[in-house]
């Protein structure tokens, strides 16, 4: 049977634990910092894997945005939607660690609407069948992806820094 010394202990040990996850916890979400990069851009300083695998994402992008757009073209709005939903949140995946953390917020943020805007765009064009207005969500997808290449650049890590 515990006594009450030792509850007490547990208690801040408990206190202790749950305030390190919770740093961790804003520490993974709100992610890493930017520098000024010499085009006027915030530059990402990224490991080479996962440069290597967010540019492999942004490419995936740019294959929906085509396929979405193709089919969009032919009144094809069931294959504009299977496009559209193969880059949606469900394609986001396992992100490493390691990205998580070189990501600003603001970044991540960004990212993960228009992960979450090409599921509604799937769904409208599916539901709907309104050509017009899956083009409109395709163009504000695209103007999400201008504003971010604007703000953003990527950069690889340097050896030694």
């Amino acid at each position: 049977m515990a006594t009450k010394g030792n509850c007490s202990r547990c208690w801040w040990l408990l206190a202790i634990v749950v305030i390190l996850a919770g740093a961790a916890a804003v520490r993974l979400l709100t992610g890493g910092h930017t520098h000024p990069g010499s085009d006027g851009r915030a530059e990402i300083v990224l490991a080479p894997a996962d440069r290597d695998m967010l540019l492999a994402e942004m490419r995936g992008f740019l294959s929906a945005v085509q396929g979405i757009t193709a089919a969009v073209s032919r009144d094809d709005l069931a294959t504009a939607a299977q496009q559209a939903r193969g880059m949606g949140l469900a394609a986001v995946g396992q992100i490493p660690v390691s990205l998580m953390q070189a990501l600003p917020l603001e970044f991540k943020q960004l990212g993960n609407s228009v992960h979450a805007d090409l599921d509604q765009l799937a769904l409208d064009a599916e539901q709907l069948g309104d050509r017009d207005h899956t083009l409109r969500q395709l163009g504000d997808i695209l103007g999400k992806c201008v504003a971010c290449h604007a703000a953003y650049r990527l950069s690889p890590a340097r050896d030694g820094g």
